[in-house]
């Protein structure tokens, strides 16, 4: 019942608006706009096999090039949530 009561609350308090939940709290990305658009970038370019080792992309391969490139160590879990969030 108290889920109820709450939803009420927050129609009173903004309206239909109040329904629509909004962004879930979480860890603050690790990339800033600069770093992300250049893994979009290296996605979209595809490896460079003699020099990246690999002839795709994967998420242990794109985590080791940001670090050699970018410096910054993301898991592949997070990675792949960046990854997903580009579209």
């Amino acid at each position: 019942m108290q889920i109820v009561r709450d939803w009420v609350a927050r129609f009173n308090a903004r309206g239909s608006d109040g329904l629509i939940d909004g962004r879930a709290p979480g860890k603050p990305s690790l990339l800033n706009d600069d770093q992300r658009a250049a893994l979009a970038q290296a996605i979209e370019r595809g490896p460079t096999p003699y020099l990246d080792g690999v002839v795709r992309w994967r998420l242990c391969d794109l985590a080791q090039w940001l670090w050699g490139e970018i410096r910054v160590s993301l898991s592949e879990q997070s990675l792949g949530r960046e990854v997903r969030s580009m579209g």
